[in-house]
């Protein structure tokens, strides 16, 4: 398949009206928020030797902390789906949540989980996990939310393949609502069904090259053809962000290439590419929107960047 390059400079998109923040209805933020240690090495061990560790830091991490983060700064209505849980890891990440004004769920007396991240001197790296309740979903946590309140779901694979994750499908199946499923971890251990199950919502998918051969069953030979027998498995876009830092979108009619000039963070990408959506702007701005912001970005630059698309400034 012949993919355009899209060049958002040459070639200006209007974008659709919309009035945000007063009609915005909020999205739904299902992903994890968890404590992740972080280790600088030399070099990343193999096997089970000892690595030379340089410095290291505690940080907060997860999908659902990328994600209300942005949504956050931006200013738009949004709910974190996620328990951190109890226990040193969970109160850390807790904690951090609330000081940057993220809301999660009340806290249950499992125990929360955590990560290690290896970091070496080339920006590679390894992780570890360690399974908690950051994880884990039931309806019990979602019962008295209305699903008239949202106007979109966002789901990160994280969340796929531990306890409960078949309560997903059921909490789709009540919100009728857009969805977008964000592949950035944890994308192996997700079963054949479960990945059917969601396709059944026709899901925006979103996802870095390395998850999108994973989902097709390394049966695809290049990137086009892992966006096709995805396209063909959901009836829905397929977005992939390659090695080289383009981003593919593929869906049943039409494909194209959108170069970014920064390496992509896939989390953050995929909450301001739905959050330009939600406002009403069109695919390829939001294209544009999120390859600007998807790895760093300025609050106030990012929301005057935003409402000019919308305003047609």
């Amino acid at each position: 398949m012949h993919n355009e390059v899209y060049d958002f400079r040459k070639k200006p998109f209007k974008p659709h009206r919309a009035d945000i923040i007063k009609t915005m209805k909020k999205v739904m933020i299902i992903g994890s928020v968890h404590t992740d240690l972080v280790q600088y090495v030399r070099e990343l061990p193999r096997g089970n030797e000892n690595a030379e560790v340089l410095k290291s830091e505690t940080r907060t991490a997860g999908g659902g902390y990328a994600s209300g983060s942005f949504f956050h700064k931006l200013g738009f209505p949004f709910q974190v789906i996620c328990d951190p849980g109890d226990g040193v890891y969970g109160e850390y990440a807790r904690n951090e949540a609330l000081q940057n004004e993220i809301e999660l769920l009340e806290g249950s007396e499992e125990t929360g989980g955590c990560t290690y991240t290896l970091i070496d001197q080339n920006g590679a790296q390894g992780v570890f996990l360690v399974d908690g309740s950051e994880y884990h979903f039931s309806l019990a946590q979602v019962y008295d939310i209305s699903p008239d309140e949202f106007g979109a779901v966002l789901v990160y694979s994280e969340m796929l393949v531990s306890e409960g994750s078949e309560e997903i499908i059921d909490l789709l199946n009540e919100m009728e609502v857009p969805v977008y499923i964000c592949f950035s971890s944890r994308t192996a251990e997700i079963s054949s069904e479960m990945l059917e199950a969601l396709c059944a919502f026709e899901p925006v998918m979103i996802m870095r090259d390395e998850e999108a051969y994973e989902l097709c069953g390394r049966k695809a030979k290049s990137a086009d053809e892992a966006a096709a027998i995805l396209n063909d498995m959901s009836k829905a876009p397929v977005i992939i962000l390659m090695k080289n830092n383009d981003v593919l979108y593929l869906d049943a009619q039409t494909s194209w290439i959108a170069p970014a000039k920064q390496k992509l963070h896939t989390d953050t990408w995929a909450s301001a590419f739905a959050a330009a959506q939600m406002a009403g702007v069109d695919t390829k701005n939001g294209m544009m929107f999120a390859n600007e912001n998807g790895a760093s970005y300025d609050a106030e630059t990012m929301k005057q960047r935003l409402a000019g698309m919308i305003l047609h400034r």
